[in-house]
């Protein structure tokens, strides 16, 4: 059974992971507020739309890494190009526990990664 919140999903961590996840979580509850959270496939994500299909942040830990998810191949595609350090999984960049600088930049694309979902209707972000 998976978690029900993402507080749930938070204590389920060890405390390295807890410490990169809640950084995670806390950047993107303070700086796009506008978001929906919650819980999907067991991970905490972000809805840029209503629906997955209308754009998603997400974010999952493992046991070296923790990855964040994105909801359009093609931008994955290019921000792992320029995160050398950093591995590609299936709609995710892995970032080794400790490495900041890919953990910063990741943070820093979300804003050019939120422009592709962005329409008249949506303006907000």
């Amino acid at each position: 059974m998976g978690v029900a919140s993402v507080s749930e999903y938070v204590a389920s961590l060890n405390e390295e992971q807890q410490r990169h996840i809640c950084a995670f979580i806390e950047f993107m509850n303070a700086e796009y507020p506008q978001l929906t959270n919650k819980i999907s496939f067991s991970m905490p994500m972000w809805l840029v739309g209503k629906k997955m299909n209308e754009g998603y942040v997400a974010v999952s830990a493992a046991k070296n890494h923790f990855s964040i998810h994105f909801s359009d191949e093609e931008f994955l595609n290019h921000l792992a190009e320029s995160l050398p350090n950093c591995k590609k999984g299936k709609r995710c960049i892995n970032i080794k526990y400790g490495d900041e600088k890919s953990f910063y930049a990741v943070e820093e694309s979300i804003s050019d990664f939120l422009k592709i979902y962005c329409t008249e209707g949506n303006s907000s972000l």
